[in-house]
């Protein structure tokens, strides 16, 4: 089955019930709605390091060089994660 055809089939309830007008307008409004909780939910990790470690996350990766326990570093790659990802 094609992209195109999946996509069309997943919106098109969407289009016939009058939530959008059109395919264009549906798959704009979900991706950006999928965007806005994504950078959302990196902005949560990133401030819930920052609350947890009481610094940026810049001067964290300092702090960890040669001390770092399984514990830190596992924060410190989700941290990574969402600081790469919302392109900080």
């Amino acid at each position: 089955m094609k992209i195109e055809k999946i996509v069309s089939d997943l919106i098109k309830p969407l289009i016939v019930s009058g939530v959008y007008k059109n395919e264009v307008v549906a798959l704009k409004d979900i991706v950006a709605d999928y965007v806005e909780r994504k950078i959302k939910a990196y902005d949560e990790i990133n401030q819930n390091m920052q609350n947890k470690y009481h610094r940026n996350f810049q001067t964290f990766t300092q702090y960890l060089k040669n001390k770092a326990t399984m514990e830190l570093e596992e924060d410190w790659m989700e941290w990574k994660g969402a600081v790469e990802m919302k392109g900080a």
